[in-house]
């Protein structure tokens, strides 16, 4: 009777916790948090700022139509009525092309403004030979466009990015606290197995008292410790919920929904493609740095247009001019001796100060752009490496104690076995079993970190 109680002490219950739960994995909660999660949303957002950022830009070549009229009557008498309708089409290179057609008719119009009775149709460019010959404010405008589609882009790669690094770290919180309840729930199990067989031996005068009240405190403790870690548990559950959205942009309420984490992943095998990735090219793709390279650009666009400050104003005009609105009848060999208009405007401070200041400032932004780019590859080059080392060494805390385990694991059952001789106590069980327990607690947290430096390796990488 009493081997046979001995026995049952020390059996270990199977449980089968959660057995009916559905196993969320990292990829499938990934995949939800993509879909649904309003930064997620709000990243996709970017796509369309870039597209109505170059809208935007392009508008600086829309065709602009203008119509001038001034008419003056006094006593009855017409002096003047001026009606110009003009078009401009803005080109490239800062060219402007106009069209326009002008009807002055009155008693007392200047001579120099009358027109021919049909009317005086022009058609022209206007063409800046100083200021704005190679770079104007319209042609910044859609450099800068272009450049900011691929900053957009970046930011979007880089706020889902973050995003995954951090619904990443609280899913492998979440394991971490689910492998520890189980942990518990076991514990306590036996626990409750050595207690009734302790005080069932005490009962039988097999056992003296003391050991049944070491059992009992031994139960306690377990089941103080089980209810902690499922504490912790429903509160990282609930911050898993946090980022578990769906249709409507509404929470996933996950107390009504049996999941429970993959503890496959604690077994993932070593990433040596990512591993093995050089340094200097992880810094070189990061979405941050590739932002930085792209501000440069813009920051040089800046430069370029302030250069272009430090020009005088040289403005050409010159276009041919017909009667009536047929606006092309005069393009001939001889339009320029007899059927033209010409002109020119030049403009241009004496000392060019502010000029010549705000294009040296935007030489110093440049300049600044290129140190912090040079910083953040740095810091990015030094993180990689950390993180790098973190996970080697991780993996040789994981294999130390695994074998830690294994050896606790063989003490406990070489004090089970003389405990069924008689030649041990409940409590010295107890404590080779207390530290195979947290042994196990040890190399779950070295699972979870191992996990999470994984996918600190993947957000410096761009790799998720």
């Amino acid at each position: 009777m009493k081997r046979i109680v001995l026995t049952i002490i020390l059996l270990l219950p199977f449980i089968t916790v959660f057995a009916q739960d559905k196993v969320l994995t990292l990829d499938e909660y990934l995949a939800i948090v993509k879909q649904y999660h309003p930064l997620a949303l709000q990243a996709r957002l970017n796509e369309d700022k870039a597209k109505l950022t170059k809208r935007q830009a392009l508008g600086g070549f829309d065709p602009k139509l203008e119509v001038d009229q001034d008419r003056k009557i006094f006593g009855g008498k017409t002096y003047y009525d001026y009606v110009t309708p003009e078009v401009k089409v803005p080109l490239w290179y800062g060219i402007d092309l106009k069209g326009s057609y002008a009807k002055v008719t009155g008693d007392y119009v200047n001579p120099e403004n009358k027109t021919p009775k049909d009317g005086l149709g022009y058609l022209g460019i206007s063409m800046p030979l100083g200021k704005g010959l190679f770079l104007d404010e319209r042609r910044a405008a859609i450099k800068q466009a272009n450049i900011y589609a691929g900053v957009a882009a970046n930011e979007q790669r880089q706020m889902l990015n973050d995003l995954f690094m951090s619904a990443t770290g609280t899913y492998s919180e979440w394991l971490n606290a689910y492998l520890n309840s189980r942990i518990y729930e076991k514990a306590v199990e036996l626990a409750k197995v050595r207690f009734e067989g302790t005080r069932l031996l005490y009962k039988n005068g097999d056992k003296p008292a003391i050991d049944t009240l070491e059992a009992l405190t031994l139960l306690q403790s377990r089941q103080q410790k089980l209810t902690e870690y499922q504490l912790v548990l429903l509160n990282r559950k609930n911050e898993l919920a946090s980022y578990m959205w769906q249709e409507g942009l509404s929470l996933v309420d996950l107390s009504k929904v049996n999941v429970v984490p993959d503890t496959t992943l604690i077994k993932v095998a070593r990433p040596d493609s990512l591993l093995n990735k050089d340094a200097a090219t992880v810094a070189e793709t990061h979405p941050e740095v590739r932002n930085y390279n792209l501000k440069l650009n813009q920051l040089d666009v800046e430069r370029r247009l302030k250069l272009e400050e430090v020009k005088p104003t040289l403005n050409f005009n010159l276009g041919v001019l017909n009667t009536g609105r047929n606006i092309f009848q005069n393009i001939n060999s001889s339009w320029i001796g007899n059927n033209q208009k010409f002109g020119f405007t030049v403009a241009m401070p004496l000392t060019f100060t502010k000029q010549r200041a705000a294009y040296s400032l935007a030489k110093l932004k440049l300049q600044e752009a290129r140190f912090a780019l040079l910083d953040k590859q740095n810091t990015l080059t030094v993180k990689w490496n950390n993180y790098r080392n973190d996970y080697y060494n991780i993996e040789n805390q994981i294999k130390f104690n695994s074998e830690i385990q294994k050896n606790n694991q063989a003490l406990l059952n070489g004090e089970e076995f003389k405990f069924r001789l008689g030649e041990s106590s409940v409590f010295m069980v107890n404590s080779r079993e207390q530290k195979v327990l947290d042994t196990q607690e040890k190399l779950n947290d070295y699972y979870t970190k191992r996990i999470k430096t994984i996918q600190y390796l993947k957000w410096l990488s761009n790799s998720f």
